[in-house]
C-alpha cells in the first residue's frame, strides 16, 4: 500500500471483498446487485452509511481505479479473522445471488478462501449453506 493510500475500514473492505466477487464473473447482475443492497442494509457494520448505492460505488470505483489485486489486499490488511470469514460469506452469497455459479466464480472463491485463511472444511460448509439457503425448489 502506498503512503497516500489510507487503511480501509471494516465496513469498505468487507464491501470490497463483496465487489470483488460481484466482478469476479465479469458479468454484473440485477440480481447480485439488489442482494449486495438487502445485505448492507442489514448488517451492523454499515449502520452509519448515508447510501449504500454510493458506498458500493465507491468500492467499484476504487477497484477500477486501482485493481483486483491491489483492493484485495487492502481488503486483507484490515479485516480481522472473523470478519475475514464474514466477508468470505458475502462474496459466496453475492456469487450465489444469479443462480449460476460459473467456473471463475469457483476460481474467485477457491484464492479469496486461500488469502484469507479460510479452512478447507470451513469454505466448503459455507458454501453448502448458502447454496441450500437458494433453493427454490
Amino acid at each position: 500500500m502506498n503512503q497516500t493510500t489510507p487503511a480501509l475500514t471494516s465496513a469498505e473492505a468487507l464491501m470490497t471483498v463483496a465487489v470483488l466477487a460481484m466482478d469476479a464473473d465479469d458479468c454484473y447482475d440485477l440480481l447480485e446487485m439488489e442482494r449486495l443492497r438487502a445485505m448492507t442494509w442489514l448488517h451492523p457494520l454499515f449502520k452509519n452509511i448515508d447510501s449504500a448505492d454510493r458506498f458500493i460505488g465507491q468500492r467499484f470505483s476504487d477497484l477500477r481505479g486501482r485493481g483486483r489485486g491491489v483492493v484485495l489486499e487492502d481488503a486483507a490488511r484490515a479485516l480481522n479473522s472473523d470478519l475475514r470469514e464474514t466477508a468470505f460469506a458475502w462474496a459466496v452469497e453475492l456469487v450465489y445471488a444469479d443462480g449460476a455459479v460459473v467456473s471463475k466464480e469457483h476460481v474467485f472463491l477457491d484464492r479469496l478462501a486461500r488469502r484469507f485463511d479460510i479452512p478447507g472444511p470451513l469454505a466448503r460448509k459455507i458454501r453448502a449453506v448458502t447454496a441450500i439457503r437458494r433453493r427454490a425448489v
